[in-house]
């Protein structure tokens, strides 16, 4: 029994002694970090709160928006089959170029119903109006009818004549405007059917970007303001202008549709693909500007910290500003700061008006 209860007194005593070790350890470490925390804070007191800072300066802002379209042909249509009726041949290609005329489609004459509009029907009505009208016109000489009669024989020609003239241009497709041709919809053989495009003609040498605008965008797009369509793919890039903006926006998208016309040389926009462009819808010469990441909201205004001197001291100091355009990395300043002032752009959360400070890193025209 004593060797047992020895052992449990010199266990409790080790443990008592690690105890007191623990807890002497953690106090030594509050205190350690006490004072590590109170000399940060002696540094600061004494030398100021670090920051970054930039200089107001003059100079041009631009702002930007972004958008999406469709590209489209300047001058961009279908060619439409007035009869549904078998393709005879497709004289052109995509990507050929045609004149006002040209025929890119030709249809069978023959409809594969003959209650069907075709060639070959209004063919045989013209000749059979032809030769009424003629044999009218003998019995009229002779006195045989009436001038009614003719007059219902010769006003049956035209109308015949008409259809007819309708039915050779229903089998030959023409192209017309100028263009290329940048789709072909059927071939050879199938049936072209009445009302549908057979295909598709546009003018690329200037080209038609589609958008539709969000209510914020719409809100800063003019007729007249600059475009630019850029790829982030190739780099390529071209310059153009807002041509159309409807009037209204549509009632279930709430969106508002527009067109940015570009030249085209060289064909770089394809009808049909989607692309990238911006709008320049804010434009300023000779203002001040400052860093987007100086503004603060105070109070309900809008502020910046300006790092003032005197004596060797620099002090942050609240000013209330007035701003104008605001672009994705600098802002007009129209009242509350003058070019040349240094303003805060990092460490504006660990300050307050009058704070002593210590400037750690330039921006851009700071030295």
């Amino acid at each position: 029994m004593s060797r047992q209860s020895g052992s449990r007194r010199r266990l409790a005593a080790i443990a008592s002694i690690a105890v007191v070790a623990v807890l002497f350890a953690l106090r030594f470490w509050t205190l350690q970090r006490g004072e590590s925390a109170a000399s940060i804070r002696d540094i600061q007191e004494r030398e100021g709160i670090p920051v970054e800072v930039a200089a107001a300066k003059t100079g041009d802002i631009e702002v930007w928006t972004g958008l999406a379209g469709t590209v489209e042909g300047i001058v961009q249509y279908p060619i439409v089959s007035t009869n549904t009726i078998r393709v005879a041949d497709v004289l052109r290609r995509e990507g050929d170029r045609v004149a006002p005329g040209d025929v890119v489609v030709r249809l069978a004459k023959t409809a594969p119903n003959p209650m069907l509009h075709s060639y070959s029907r209004s063919k045989a009505l013209y000749e059979d109006a032809l030769r009424d009208e003629r044999r009218m016109r003998t019995l009229y000489d002779e006195g045989a009818v009436s001038k009614q009669q003719l007059d219902k024989a010769e006003m049956a020609l035209d109308i015949a004549e008409t259809d007819l003239l309708n039915a050779r241009e229903g089998i030959n497709l023409v192209a017309d405007r100028a263009g290329i041709v940048t789709s072909l919809l059927v071939e050879e053989g199938e049936t072209a059917m009445n009302g549908s495009p057979v295909a598709w003609v546009a003018r690329t040498d200037t080209v038609r970007i589609s958008f539709e605008a969000g209510s914020r965008q719409a809100m800063a797009l003019r007729v007249g303001q600059s475009a630019e369509w850029f790829s982030t793919e190739t780099g390529e890039r071209g310059e153009g202008r807002i041509t159309r903006l409807d009037l209204s926006a549509d009632p279930q998208t709430h969106l508002l549709a527009g067109e940015a016309t570009f030249p085209n040389p060289g064909g770089r926009l394809i009808p049909g693909v989607l692309v990238s462009m911006r709008v320049l819808t804010g434009d300023r010469r000779g203002v001040v500007t400052v860093p987007a990441g100086c503004l603060l909201q105070r109070n309900g205004n809008l502020a910046v910290f300006v790092v003032e001197e005197s004596g060797g001291a620099l002090t942050a100091r609240q000013r209330v500003v007035a701003v104008g355009l605001r672009g994705s990395d600098e802002v007009e300043i129209l009242e509350g700061v003058a070019a040349g002032e240094r303003v805060v752009v990092f460490g504006q959360t660990m300050i307050e008006d009058g704070t002593l400070v210590r400037i750690v890193a330039r921006g851009e025209g700071e030295r």
